[in-house]
């Protein structure tokens, strides 16, 4: 049976400049197409040379964006690597490895000082009224689209927000922008490079949250795509950059799942071929997310690791990725970054949906993951 190897780089290494991928093929007889992808598929493949029997190569200049060569690459980054051929007519396919490039050469080997600050401590308070829970909060954009009322599921037990945004809300006074709609209650800005903490929080997405649709699905009800509905992030100035983290639903292509929240790369963090992070929306049930944060602008020092619970367990577990790692690298400063904070949202351009609503609640900074989990299956685990 004919098969498909990238012999280099290793995986796991350390790449700067421009690097040879390696590819070897293996069985079969006539080979063609020997293709290498690096990142998402949107970025394409591009064709390896024959470098001898069955041997091929591809040279990878890591210094430049592989969305356009034109442009330098804005930082190190984690990136997966894998290649195809057709053998006698068939595709085979290479498993992905997984490189970091490492072209900041001040910044291989080195490790962000810092660490836990007993000042990123920090919650929302849920046990009062909405007033007590506006307060609270560095900052509510949306605030009176927003009630706290008894949980849905735990009833008197737990209190949580209920979030509920017109498309109209586009023209109150406190939107940032024309051309989005936002709810968006925020935690202290005082994240900063070499923090390591914990951020918390549970969301609920009742029976009428929407699905979303790119724009030549057969299935969708507009003559435009919806765009994305985001539900969290981690962000700060400078303000003009996108959000270098963010968990929210988008479905780009009509092969995407429907209905999942993803945590999807960016321009920071290109390389990623899938989203890392994807979760059903489980309408109707409550979604404990957990994720434990290194900030940094350098791929050598930052990461970050995912713990959840849809109902499994009575607490978080940690996420793995399909080789194994749970950490996982992620640039989320620039070097000029201000200082940050997470973002609950209801987040989405104007226009798409009437009506978008959410529940939340459990939004805490920590600095252990047993302190930040929410808990929202403390009673057991769903049968």
């Amino acid at each position: 049976m004919a098969s498909i190897t990238v012999l280099a780089p290793r995986p796991g290494a350390r790449v700067h400049g421009t690097v040879a991928v390696r590819i070897r093929v293996r069985g079969g007889s006539e080979v063609e197409d020997v293709v290498v992808a690096i990142g998402p598929p949107a970025f394409g493949t591009r064709a390896a040379e024959p470098t001898g029997d069955r041997e091929y190569v591809f040279r990878w200049d890591t210094t430049r964006k592989l969305s356009d060569p034109d442009v330098p690459a804005p930082a190190d980054a984690l990136f997966w690597i894998t290649a195809s051929a057709v053998v006698d007519g068939v595709r085979v396919e290479a498993p992905y490895i997984a490189v970091v490039t490492a072209n900041d050469r001040a910044e291989v080997g080195s490790e962000s000082t810092g660490g836990w600050r007993d000042p990123l401590a920090w919650a929302a308070d849920y046990s009062g009224s909405t007033e007590q829970w506006v307060a609270s909060n560095n900052t509510v954009i949306g605030a009176a689209y927003a009630s706290v009322e008894l949980d849905p599921v735990l009833g008197p037990e737990r209190r949580a927000v209920r979030v509920s945004v017109p498309d109209s809300a586009r023209d109150d006074p406190d939107q940032p922008t024309a051309t989005t709609v936002r709810f968006q209650s925020s935690s202290t800005s005082n994240i900063r490079e070499g923090d390591e903490f914990c951020v918390g929080f549970a969301f609920l997405p009742p029976d009428d949250f929407p699905s979303v649709h790119p724009l030549d699905d057969v299935t969708n009800p507009r003559d435009e795509a919806s765009g994305y509905i985001a539900v969290f992030q981690f962000y700060g100035p400078p303000y003009e950059q996108g959000s270098a983290f963010v968990l929210h639903t988008e479905r780009r292509t009509p092969d995407d799942p429907v209905d999942e929240f993803s945590v999807r790369g960016n321009e920071l963090n290109p390389g990623d071929p899938v989203p890392w992070l994807s979760l059903p929306y489980r309408r109707g049930q409550w979604t404990d997310v957990v994720f434990r944060i290194r900030a940094s602008s350098s791929i050598e020092s930052g990461w970050v690791e995912c713990h959840l619970n849809q109902g499994e367990s009575t607490a978080v577990r940690p996420m793995h990725l399909a080789d194994g790692r749970l950490r996982v690298p992620r640039v989320l400063l620039r070097p000029e970054s201000g200082e940050h904070r997470t973002d609950m949202q209801i987040y989405r351009v104007a226009g798409r949906f009437e009506q978008v609503t959410l529940w939340h609640t459990g939004h805490r900074i920590a600095r252990t993951v047993e302190e930040a989990d929410p808990g929202s299956y403390r009673n057991g685990a769903l049968a």
